[in-house]
């Protein structure tokens, strides 16, 4: 859904600085997280090197004209760049929605191999969105594109007004349901203080209020509880010789749930807030060989007195020195080093490493194809609190990772994405879980107004150490789904999609077996060029398979999108 504006006049100066110091004053929070993953770490340095290129372009010339506020990329793109709706990879994000665990979605297709990842929900496929900004925007620097502006700032703000009806909140046998009314401002601005030199602001900030049940929000008082988007970064970008550094201070406050972070049953949800504070340097050593360096401190607390032992500081280093001769294909090495620590000692502290080497090579025009492969050591200090307090796992790890990607545009029309893996990441319920897993995603245009889109995914996943005493214990498990979805432009106003998912998972552990489905519907109408409006139905069936933990679950939501 494309809503067009123009660019408009500027106003106080002083404005600007208050603006500026009220963002230096807000709280810090995070996105993705170092020493989980070796991928995550790739993902970094991936988005990092593409923000050096765009902070290079904006810095030569700015864009004009006017500009286009897609509300379902929830970005800001020009005419030239987006004319029509979705493209062929939002289609395939769409397609994947439906499965994508949130506090007060259905979906149980949580990926056994991310729990360790505090500041975004484990969905089963790998998602490269931006560590420096929200999922709503792809560009911090705006390219010149803005629609409102304050002296030299460059602003763009879009607010999301939506109410739900939710059949059965926390996804129990029991069913609680409830009316919820979600808030969200999206912002986006940068100052550039120099042709060198950028502040920029990137943030989602919202409320959500539940109205019948209060002791629903995670959070909070009142049933009112404050949500930072995962990605929120207030950044200072510095461009000194051949060298772009970027200073950031990443901010989220969400709602997680139980089992999310524990593999487990227990479908209560809670506060987390997550603050990283880094610097992140890019030097391109000459026409061929690049490095890049980060340094992060991540703290991580729960918001309230349960789950405390969640609590941790993590400390990282890490670097990837690349080489590309002639601006195609990339051969490269890349990892760190990783400090964990625990505010109790429930959970054992750590000191991770990973290292490896990667190639991307394209395959023709349409194809693109990446590989990385290295080791993993974790050494834990030995537990000191046992079952059924904690894991008491004993267990260090010495192994190997390795990605495999592949992405192709075949035409026009259709594009499709394969990704593999294995690798080792830090858990909730033992040491480090290790994870084998498949994404594969297509996505075409059928005929004229209708696109398609159909993903899989696969994961077995075993941790480090299991003891049934331990309440919170996991068990080897393998998952597998399957997701459609279609859309159709019915004029330049109206859009219809409808969706599907199914997911199988298999536990060792008694009663931990379920069959899902799920089903959606979205309709979306253009109100005029600064408003929109959207309507949402999802409907999920959860199948214990006989352990009598049978749910269903029935969204209605209405949501209002404005664009100042």
């Amino acid at each position: 859904m494309l809503i067009k504006h123009s660019r408009t006049a500027t106003v106080s100066s002083l404005l600007l600085v208050f603006t500026l110091t009220a963002a230096c004053l807000m709280p810090r929070g995070a996105n993705a997280q170092f020493g989980v993953s070796p991928s995550q770490t790739s993902n970094f340095f991936n988005d990092f090197r593409n923000r050096s290129s765009q902070m290079k372009k904006s810095a030569q010339a700015a864009r004009s004209g006017d500009v286009v506020y897609d509300y379902e990329k929830g970005a800001y793109v020009s005419q030239e760049d987006q004319e029509g709706f979705q493209s062929l990879q939002q289609l395939l994000r769409s397609d994947r929605e439906i499965s994508q665990p949130s506090v007060r979605s259905g979906s149980s297709a949580f990926a056994a191999r991310a729990v360790g990842d505090y500041t975004s929900y484990s969905g089963q496929y790998s998602q490269s969105l931006s560590y420096f900004a929200p999922t709503y925007t792809s560009d911090p620097f705006l390219s010149g594109k803005r629609n409102m502006r304050l002296g030299p700032v460059n602003i763009g703000l879009g607010l999301y007004q939506g109410f739900e009806y939710n059949s059965n909140v926390q996804r129990t046998p029991v069913a609680v349901s409830d009316f919820i009314s979600s808030t969200l401002l999206n912002v986006s601005a940068n100052y550039r203080l120099t042709q060198n030199n950028v502040l920029s602001f990137t943030a989602g900030i919202g409320v959500d209020h539940y109205f019948d049940h209060p002791e629903l929000a995670s959070y909070g008082s009142g049933g009112t509880m404050l949500n930072l988007l995962p990605g929120s970064t207030l950044a200072f970008d510095i461009k000194a010789g051949p060298v772009y550094i970027t200073i950031y201070d990443r901010m989220s406050m969400r709602p997680a749930v139980n089992n999310a972070f524990m593999g487990g049953n227990n479908t209560a949800s809670f506060g987390v807030f997550q603050n990283d504070f880094g610097v992140a340097a890019n030097w391109q050593i000459n026409s061929a060989w690049a490095l890049a360096l980060n340094l992060t401190n991540t703290i991580s607390n729960v918001l309230g007195s349960a789950n405390q032992q969640f609590n941790r500081t993590m400390n990282s280093i890490h670097a990837s020195l690349t080489y590309s001769p002639t601006a195609t294909w990339i051969l490269g090495t890349e990892g760190g080093v990783s400090y964990l620590d625990y505010d109790q000692q429930t959970l054992n502290d750590a000191t991770m490493l990973n290292w490896g080497l990667f190639v991307s090579v394209p395959l023709g025009k349409s194809t693109t194809m990446k590989l990385a492969g290295g080791v993993q050591n974790f050494e834990f200090e030995d537990p000191t609190i046992f079952a059924p307090l904690g894991p008491g796992d004993f267990t260090d790890l010495n192994g190997y990772y390795y990605t495999f990607s592949l992405t192709n545009q075949l035409n026009a029309r259709f594009s499709h994405t394969l990704s593999i893996g294995h690798e080792s990441s830090i858990n909730l319920a033992s040491n480090f879980i290790t994870a084998d897993f498949a994404n594969y995603g297509i996505s075409m245009v059928a005929w004229k107004g209708g696109r398609f889109s159909l993903s899989g995914y696969f994961e077995h996943a075993e941790p480090s150490f299991t003891n049934p005493a331990f309440p919170g214990a996991q068990s080897d498990i393998s998952q597998y789904g399957v997701d459609f979805y279609y859309t159709h432009q019915l004029s330049s106003k109206i859009r219809l999609g409808t969706g599907y998912h199914f997911g199988r998972a298999d536990s060792v552990a008694i009663g931990a077996d379920f069959d899902q489905h799920g089903f959606s519907f979205d309709l979306n109408y253009v109100l005029s060029a600064k408003a929109g409006v959207n309507f949402g139905y999802r409907y999920f069936i959860t199948d214990s398979r006989g352990a009598n933990n049978d749910s269903t679950q029935s969204r209605v939501i209405f949501g209002f999108n404005y664009n100042f």
